[in-house]
């Protein structure tokens, strides 16, 4: 895009360091009246006379037409700060009125031969600053015409003279009429001198303002594109998926850019047509099914090989395809890049302007880095969802083996039953002995495989928690039945408490149930023989509620408690204590707590017992959104 042209009325106008120009000179000519007042007293103190009196009411009238202005820019200020001619206008005015007064104050005081009539020069300068050169230069003539028609109607004898007199002695300057115009020769060219010379400095100061301004609004364009460039990364990062991260990255670069179209085009498997996957600004009708084939358009071909292409007339290369539609969208220019990974091109990246000539080379350079960005994004989103395929694959491959597995091994074990019990025949002790064996370790096989499939399920993002309101007070009494009877053979001091009232929460039938049996028969399993196992259900503000499971058992090693999340893991101290046990359990804890859109929290010391407590949304209006948070799971006090 071609940086904005300068508005020429700008270039005509001091920055506003003082405020708006008729501000300030508001402010300065609230002293007006103070100044002339304290002058008529100095001059009557060192022994001039002159009438007092009409200068006294030009100094009252200094303060009544500046209150009229003052009053004119507080109620019509941004009318005039938006209408600059209007602004120009009412600013003269102020200048026209201060002349005026000047005059009549130079007159008052000694017409022509007033020391007063040096004062005219603020107004030259004042006007050089403020205006453009041609109203400086106004500003002179009209202080020195004013001058040259006092000098002569006062040496003409039309213009009554007011003497002023110095310690009782009458100043007679007209009697030197040729003196005094010598004198006002030299004034009037020091006006246009002045004029000149402050207009000189102030055009090129004008023009270092100019070339700033350019230089600002650049810096301002590089701004919004650096914005621009951090919206994409910061979509590429958070989205894991192709269409909605690249529509993020076609809209950022719309807005910056200022086209009305931005596009994405990727490379098909066989190499020969490039298709439309993201179009913002482009009708859906064109794109949705728009292929474009590299053989017959060489300007796509020349950005498949690596080329950035800024063209500035579509109708300049008629091999363009959809050049009809394009034209018919008001699409005059375009900029396509290549989307690069390494030496590989996948696609397109393209912006389209409804102007002519419309991009520089700054858009360009631009365009080709967004454009490498993207190809970045593209690749990782590739890959990510690659994974994720696997990961899918896995979960499904995990179901169908489990599944397969766990009716044979029930069959088996109902088989065992009937050995083991005398059905089929007597049983010796030695036969019973190992038929409990083999019962061991088939129904921990059978526990483990019933663990596998739940963690397949709860990884299975694709399946919604059913819409099942589960009362947390019920699932309290019904961790307090299951254990109340183990923890007793144990000789365990096992409490559930529950605070009343206590809330719902979203769950399947089954799942919280199961967050709790892993959790508490952890806890007992690993709590020596008098010792105490806690459960507590509390709801801790308006949105959450939490369920705690305190032991005073083994403990975990604190540099063994970063791995306890991780599926088959178990610590050294618990495999010390006993060799059953899958692993899987804590494994499950974590998938079931993010599937509910919770957080986990473990605090344990070896040898001092573990505490965990479970955070889990309360029901709100409508569906839980159950977006897990996987990196905050297991804090450390």
């Amino acid at each position: 895009m071609h940086a904005e042209p300068v508005d020429p009325t700008e270039q005509e106008r001091l920055p506003q360091l003082w405020g708006r120009r008729g501000f300030w000179q508001i402010r300065l000519r609230w002293a007006v009246a103070p100044l002339i007042i304290a002058g008529v007293l100095v001059g009557r103190e060192m022994g001039f006379e002159f009438r007092s009196t009409p200068v006294v009411l030009i100094a009252i009238t200094s303060p009544v037409y500046n209150a009229v202005f003052a009053w004119i820019f507080s109620r019509h200020g941004k009318r005039l700060e938006a209408d600059r001619r209007l602004d120009r206008f009412v600013t003269q005015l102020e200048v026209v009125a201060d002349y005026i007064l000047m005059f009549l104050l130079i007159y008052f005081t000694g017409g022509t031969s007033s020391p007063l009539v040096f004062f005219f020069l603020f107004h030259v300068i004042i006007g050089a600053i403020q205006f453009r050169t041609s109203t400086a230069y106004q500003f002179a003539g009209l202080a020195a015409a004013g001058l040259w028609v006092m000098f002569f109607g006062e040496t003409a004898g039309w213009l009554p003279i007011e003497p002023v007199t110095f310690q009782g002695e009458p100043v007679h300057v007209l009697d030197r009429p040729v003196y005094l115009a010598s004198t006002l020769i030299a004034f009037t060219a020091t006006l246009f001198i002045a004029a000149a010379m402050v207009t000189r400095i102030m055009s090129g100061f004008r023009g270092k303002m100019a070339d700033l301004a350019v230089v600002t609004a650049e810096l301002a364009r590089l701004n919004d594109k650096l914005k621009s460039l951090y919206a994409m990364v910061a979509a590429i990062g958070a989205e894991r998926h192709l269409k909605p991260m690249l529509d993020t990255v076609t809209a950022e670069l719309a807005t910056v850019t200022d086209v009305p179209g931005v596009a994405v085009k990727l490379l098909s498997e066989d190499g020969k047509t490039l298709r439309y996957v993201s179009a913002f600004g482009l009708p859906e009708a064109l794109v949705a099914d728009a292929v474009i084939d590299l053989n017959r358009s060489r300007l796509n071909q020349r950005v498949m090989e690596g080329e950035t292409l800024a063209h500035d007339h579509l109708g300049g290369d008629e091999s363009q395809q959809l050049l009809t539609e394009l034209r018919d969208l008001g699409i005059e220019s375009t900029i396509l890049a290549p989307l690069r990974i390494e030496d590989r091109v996948i696609g397109t990246l393209g912006v389209y302007s409804g102007s002519r000539d419309y991009f520089d080379e700054g858009d360009t350079d631009f365009l080709k880095l967004a454009a490498e960005l993207v190809a970045i994004a593209i690749e990782n989103v590739r890959a990510d969802e690659a994974i994720e395929n696997l990961i899918q694959e896995r979960t499904r491959f995990m179901l169908e083996v489990a599944h397969n597995l766990r009716a044979p091994l029930s069959a088996a074990l109902g088989m065992l039953d009937l050995l083991r019990d005398g059905y089929l025949g007597d049983v010796t002790d030695k036969q019973t002995e190992y038929f409990q064996r083999i019962d061991d370790r088939l129904r921990s096989l059978h526990q483990t495989i019933g663990e596998l499939l739940t963690i397949a399920r709860a990884r299975d993002w694709s399946r919604e928690i059913p819409d099942v309101l589960v009362g947390l007070a019920e699932l309290a009494a019904h961790t307090e039945r299951t254990f109340r009877d183990q923890s007793a053979q144990k000789k365990l001091r096992f409490a559930v408490h529950a605070s009343e009232p206590l809330p719902e929460v979203d769950s399947g039938s089954d799942l919280l149930e199961q967050v709790m049996e892993n959790l508490v028969s952890n806890a007992i399993k690993y709590t020596p023989e008098g010792g105490e196992v806690e459960v507590r259900f509390e709801q801790t503000g308006e949105n959450e509620v939490r369920i705690s499971v305190r032991d005073t058992g083994i403990g975990i090693p604190v540099e063994e408690q970063d791995h306890l999340f991780r599926e088959f893991y178990r610590a050294s101290n618990a495999k010390r204590l006993t060799s059953s046990g899958t692993g899987l359990g804590l494994a499950l804890v974590k998938q079931t707590v993010e599937r509910h859109g919770g957080r986990l929290h473990l605090a344990s010391a070896e040898g001092e017992g573990t505490t965990v407590v479970v955070y889990l949304p309360i029901r709100q209006a409508g569906r839980l959104e159950t977006e897990g948070d996987a990196d905050g799971l297991k804090e450390h006090d």
